[in-house]
């Protein structure tokens, strides 16, 4: 779910840069028109001042440009961390998430519901014919978007009806327009059942 931060003025836009260029001549056009050294003098300190009160504006200014081109940035990222409908995104998540989990969705139906569930789906059979397989469900109870692509997903697992993980961790993701369950996930789970047997898990290699 990353963010592209546009650049940030570091100099002032082309208008400042015109206005401070034009102040500094005037400064020293008002400074050449004095005759006397003493007034020559004066003139210059005040063009001094004058300049160094222009560059502390257009210092400002182009912190205040640089401030507001960041905040702006933020906040267009802050906007990109959430899907267009949150509260659809979690229901869609839900709904598919446990359904992938559930003992009675067709194995076909789970590999839609799969990250990559084309290559996984020798796996997913493989790993059917085992009957802990077919007596886990699991109970989604929090989903926090990592950006608007991806979530983190909460919930506990039963065994036979009785809970034996409550509050494991996964991932899903929006792939070709369809929430999933991660790719990682189902691999990791995949390991654990496979225990220290060190058997390779097709499609998680």
């Amino acid at each position: 779910m990353h963010v592209t931060r546009s650049g940030t003025p570091t100099g002032g836009g082309p208008a400042l840069r015109t206005v401070s260029a034009l102040l500094a001549l005037m400064l020293a056009g008002s400074a050449a028109a004095c005759s006397s050294s003493k007034s020559s003098s004066s003139a210059s300190s005040s063009a001094s001042a004058s300049a160094s009160a222009s560059a502390s504006a257009s210092a400002s200014a182009s912190a205040s440009a640089s401030a507001s081109a960041s905040s702006a940035s933020a906040s267009a990222g802050a906007a990109n961390s959430v899907p267009a409908d949150p509260a659809a995104a979690k229901t869609e998540i839900t709904t598919n998430w446990e359904k992938f989990f559930d003992p009675n969705t067709p194995i076909p139906d789970k590999a839609k519901l799969l990250q990559g569930g084309d290559v996984l789906l020798p796996a997913l059979q493989g790993f059917s014919q085992d009957p802990r397989v077919g007596q886990v469900q699991a109970k989604v109870s929090d989903v926090g978007f990592i950006d608007a692509a991806s979530a983190t997903v909460t919930y506990s697992l039963s065994l036979q009806g009785n809970v034996v993980e409550p509050s494991a961790t996964g991932q899903a993701v929006l792939d070709n327009g369809t929430w999933k369950v991660s790719r990682s996930t189902l691999c990791g789970l995949l390991t654990q059942a496979a225990g220290a047997s060190g058997t390779p898990i097709p499609g998680c290699s």
